[in-house]
This record gives structure tokens, C-alpha cells and sequence, in this order.
């Protein structure tokens, strides 16, 4: 099992990435995701990635997931969204669903501005027979307020300015059995993002045109944490 191990901060660097929501709609209008096919999923899930707020401070939704034994991905920061029921077929009907469920948010095809490509989820480099539809909502100026379920530890809204702020970039090292993996983190607050989580953002950093911090491995890390 992967546990937390340690955390090496990365040099500050004053460059951001700013964008605004009509750049988004425009970069999401030319993008063509790609889906996979339904019949090979053997398990699907899809996420909301919630753009709100002032042009010129746009802030995405996220939660924490609440603590369970049985879930791999407890208490991680995560985007809204989970597992399609039986007969769904739609990634948005299933994002909106959960997010109403997750956090109070309603949202439907009006705020719909776009879709990511899927992506098949590994756990520590494993494949995990699960593949995941993220697609990305507008809901206005205004930053509604969330209300988490019982499911989610909290629910906040994230300043996208954060994300990309290259003071914020860091990594995990992550102890599994006897090796040491090391991961691209972003730390804001007390909050760490990273995982599959990161990995949908850098997807829709790269659509959009403005890829998150280049994480580089900082040299001697691994043997570092290895004894080495």
C-alpha cells in the first residue's frame, strides 16, 4: 500500500499562467477529445472540472475525499464526480449527477463549455480497470456556495492562479513496499494535489495552451529516500 513519506518544495518562480474563461471556451471549441470505447470500460467514472468566479480570478471546484478504508483514494483532494450507474452512458450526466450529490452544485448544459479526452487510471503504475471522463463547466461570476455530502470531507474553491503558480509546485515521495515513488505534487494550504487528480488538470492545462509548472525530478531524490 502507498503511504505519505516525505516532500521536497520546489524553487520560487514569480510566473503564472492567466487565463480567462471565454480563452477556455475558445481552446475547449477546437479541442476533439478522445473517447474510448464503451463496450471495452470494465469500469467508468466521469469528473466535473468547475470554472467560477471574476475573468480575471477564475477558481475551480474541488473537494477531499471523506476517509474509508476500502476506497484507494481516501482523504485525497480530488474534482467532483464518481462511478456511472447501470444504463448511464453520458460522462455528463454522470458528472453533474455526482457533483449535485458530492457537494450541492447543480449544474447542467448550459455551464457545459467542453470534454477532455478519457483516461485509464493506474494505481503506483498499475493499471486499474478504470477510465475516466473529465468535462469542464462555466457556472458564471458568482462562486456558489458547496455543501458536502457525507461522502466528501470538504468541499472549497481553488484560485486557479494557485494551481499554476510555480511557488506551489512540489512532489511526494510515496513509500511502496520497498521502493520509494516519487510523484509531481501541488500544495496549496494544508491541501496536496497530485495523482489522478493532477493528471486531469495537466490535461486540461495542455488543451487550453497553458500547461501547469514543468516538474522535473530533482536529482538524487530517489536514491535519497533510498539510502543512497
Amino acid at each position: 500500500m502507498l503511504r505519505f513519506f516525505s516532500s521536497v518544495s520546489r524553487p520560487y518562480n514569480s510566473s503564472q499562467a492567466m487565463f480567462d474563461i471565454s480563452e477556455v471556451s475558445r481552446a475547449l471549441a477546437r479541442h476533439s477529445p478522445k473517447s474510448t470505447d464503451p463496450s471495452a470500460r470494465r469500469k467508468w467514472a466521469a469528473v466535473a472540472i468547475i470554472l467560477s468566479g471574476p475573468e480575471d480570478t477564475l477558481s475551480v471546484c474541488m473537494i477531499r475525499r471523506a476517509a474509508f478504508e476500502t476506497d484507494v483514494w481516501s482523504g485525497h483532494v480530488a474534482l467532483p464526480g464518481g462511478i456511472a450507474q447501470p444504463g448511464e452512458e453520458s460522462a455528463a450526466n454522470v458528472a453533474e449527477r455526482e457533483t449535485f450529490e458530492e457537494v450541492g452544485l447543480r449544474i447542467n448544459d448550459t455551464h457545459r463549455i467542453g470534454s477532455l479526452s478519457d483516461i485509464v487510471i493506474r494505481l503506483a503504475g498499475r493499471e486499474h480497470e478504470l477510465t475516466v471522463s473529465p468535462v469542464v463547466y462555466s457556472t458564471g461570476t458568482h462562486l456558489s456556495p458547496l455543501l458536502a455530502s457525507v461522502e466528501v470531507a470538504e468541499a472549497f474553491w481553488v484560485p486557479v492562479a494557485d494551481l499554476w503558480n510555480v511557488r506551489n509546485a512540489t512532489f511526494l515521495a510515496l513509500r511502496d513496499q520497498e521502493d520509494v515513488m516519487v510523484y509531481p505534487a501541488i500544495r496549496v494550504g494544508d491541501r496536496w494535489i497530485w495523482g489522478v487528480t493532477l493528471r486531469i488538470l495537466t490535461l486540461f492545462s495542455d488543451v487550453i495552451g497553458h500547461p501547469l509548472p514543468h516538474f522535473e525530478e530533482i536529482p538524487g531524490l530517489r536514491s535519497r529516500y533510498n539510502g543512497g
